[in-house]
């Protein structure tokens, strides 16, 4: 083992001992620190071009190991964005017309438009699915990647709430 990977394994251990010790002095509200940390630098033991080591850093990135919600809230947000500007783009069908921006000639009409999509992407990331729109064509695609990643991030939020307010 390199010297480097070798003060990892040290630092993780340490960070564990350090959270155990806290979790039995019931220091929970900065025990969450310890426990990130130590997830930090497992990953950097692990082989740099590796499918494990690329998991944990999206994990990270996107709930800190569970230890930082608000990172998930902003990824939810950013998502929700995101696939807004892909119905924006593709369409959404309202009242037997398609809404998109090719079908738009002012700004009002383009604020419309990207108001729609963001309400149709909140409703579809939350999956209430109220059925006033209707994704057609290629956003039927989108709409349904949409569900699956909402439904995950929203199940993940409850679950890293629950953890840290059970601590």
């Amino acid at each position: 083992m390199s010297n480097q990977k070798q003060l990892y394994a040290e630092a993780e251990e340490i960070y564990r001992s350090i959270g155990r010790v806290m979790r039995n002095q019931g220091m929970t509200a900065e025990l969450g620190w310890f426990l990130y940390r130590e997830m930090v630098t497992h990953r950097k033991q692990l082989p740099k071009l590796s499918l494990p080591r690329f998991l944990s850093k999206i994990i990270d990135l996107f709930c800190g190991y569970g230890e930082k919600p608000m990172r998930l809230i902003s990824t939810a947000i950013i998502a929700i964005i995101s696939f807004a500007m892909l119905y924006a783009v593709v369409g959404l069908q309202y009242n037997g017309e398609i809404n998109n921006l090719a079908k738009t000639s002012s700004p009002t009409e383009i604020i419309e438009v990207f108001s729609n999509a963001i309400y149709f992407s909140t409703v579809t990331f939350t999956t209430l699915g109220y059925g006033d729109f209707t994704p057609v064509g290629f956003s039927r695609l989108i709409a349904s990647i949409q569900a699956i990643t909402g439904s995950f991030t929203v199940a993940l939020f409850v679950v890293v709430f629950v953890r840290r307010m059970t601590r």
